[in-house]
């Protein structure tokens, strides 16, 4: 099972450019090295701390995240560190401007998340950079209270089947979709990328004022009967790294 690592850094203001220009120069090409990808930075824009600044990370699964820690195995692997010897610098500099951090841990389901990490051996190809829409657009994450545990499989074979389809023509792209290990068993989260914030508030829900397929408008009331509440916060992305996404 991959896992999603959230992590929220308490910089401050005057040092945020400088968080992303490290980010970007060092400790993102170093992740690279080891297998793990870096799916959206930026501040939360509604719903959430402003003070801070926030990484999405993914791994295959725990021991990956533990092995790119310090003294991890890919992060002690001799041949590695001399793959990423040019990054180094601006890796290392990067905890000089940090106050604090909290990490928040989702795990993904496999079946539907789109991206696939997976430990890197020295000398293997670099896996390329997760797609980016780029500074200013917009990440969603909901949570969902379900009505019950089994419903998230019902959940999911909806919104994989009908809604995420729809939504990713209209140039949306998921990003990840799983739960909160450390929280309630019918809660699901979904992590869903977008072009703008008013893409994303036009196709938050599929009214009937976008033309949905009737499949979709559908979808959307059935899966809305699963939902007993739901809560959310919008990261506006703040970096460019990452592939360009279509």
């Amino acid at each position: 099972m991959s896992i999603l690592v959230q992590r929220e850094f308490t910089v401050a203001s005057a040092d945020r450019a400088r968080f992303e220009e490290l980010s970007r120069t060092g400790v993102w090409p170093t992740m690279l090295r080891y297998g793990s990808l870096m799916v959206g930075f930026g501040s939360w824009g509604f719903g959430g701390d402003g003070d801070v600044v926030v990484t999405h990370s993914i791994y295959r699964d725990m021991d990956h995240w533990r092995g790119t820690r310090a003294g991890g195995e890919l992060e002690a692997n001799p041949a590695i560190r001399e793959e990423a010897a040019a990054f180094e610098g601006a890796k290392s500099a990067r905890p000089a401007i940090i106050a604090h951090s909290r990490a928040r841990m989702i795990d993904l389901d496999d079946h539907v998340s789109p991206l696939s990490p997976a430990p890197r051996a020295p000398g293997d190809p670099l896996p390329d950079p997760a797609p980016n829409h780029g500074r200013g657009s917009i990440i969603s994450e909901l949570c969902y209270s379900l009505v019950s545990d089994e419903a998230r499989t019902e959940f999911r074979r909806i919104s994989h089947e009908a809604i995420w389809p729809w939504l990713e023509t209209q140039g949306g792209r998921l990003i990840g979709f799983g739960r909160d290990p450390l929280g309630p068993s019918n809660e699901v989260v979904t992590l869903f990328a977008f072009r703008s914030l008013s893409e994303w508030h036009q196709l938050s829900r599929p009214t009937a004022e976008l033309d949905p397929p009737h499949e979709t408008a559908a979808a959307s009331n059935t899966r809305h009967r699963l939902i007993t509440s739901q809560r959310g916060r919008l990261l506006v992305v703040g970096t460019d790294w990452g592939a360009a996404a279509s």
